[in-house]
């Protein structure tokens, strides 16, 4: 056998386990962004919220007359029995980010929603980030089809330099269209085919963010 042969015979048993050493460390690499530990689990009365994980307690949400404000654990889904619409409506509210987040991190309305703490939950959210994007989709059970990706658009008012950010959106439902605004301006319109827009509505607010809410139309 020559040199070069046994070289190669060698080499082969410890690439391979070089490799197998590195799946462990890819597998269990941690959160960079994990969800921050919020004291909460207290809403006004009436209040409900699905968080995308771990429990409602990870959640702060409070109100001051007219002002809805959230702190952040994990993302979660705000909504109350008794805020439900159908047919042909208009819902708008503006969203304040009080601080600067760690990385994009959306926030925004949901329309449409059933089922919200059941296993077939189904709504639409629009939501907005603070490079000045917006991003429309759906949630449906565990599938969360994009009806829009990330898109920049100038009606979109970007984080400040002191990390704050300030947006109306709207979701007006006419006919057979869904249009979508932000700051009075159709950012995209959409087939009512393509939305959930019968049932709950109210907001989603993404992990780790401070979000205010204020001047809700509905």
């Amino acid at each position: 056998m020559t040199y070069t042969h046994k070289l190669r015979r060698l080499a082969a048993p410890v690439l391979l386990l070089a490799l197998a050493s590195t799946v462990p460390v890819f597998a269990q690499a941690p959160d960079n962004d994990p969800d921050r530990k919020v004291s909460g689990g207290q809403f006004p009365a009436g209040w409900s919220v699905r968080p995308d994980r771990g429990a409602p307690n990870q959640v702060k949400f409070s109100m001051a007359g007219e002002l809805y404000q959230f702190s952040m654990g994990p993302a979660g889904t705000f909504y109350r029995a008794d805020w439900t619409k159908t047919g042909n409506y208009q819902f708008s509210a503006r969203l304040t980010q009080k601080a600067r987040p760690s990385h994009p991190i959306s926030y925004g309305l949901m329309i449409g929603g059933k089922d919200l703490a059941g296993a077939n939950q189904t709504y639409t959210y629009f939501l907005v980030r603070n490079q000045g994007e917006y991003f429309i989709s759906n949630c449906e059970g565990n599938n969360r089809p994009t009806l829009v990706d990330w898109t920049a658009n100038a009606a979109i008012v970007k984080q400040g330099a002191d990390g704050k950010q300030t947006n109306t959106l709207g979701v007006q439902v006419q006919g057979d269209n869904v249009i979508f605004t932000v700051n009075g301006t159709e950012v995209t319109h959409l087939p009512k085919s393509k939305v959930h827009t019968d049932g709950l509505y109210a907001f989603r607010i993404g992990h780790n963010l401070d979000v205010d809410v204020d001047q809700v139309k509905r």
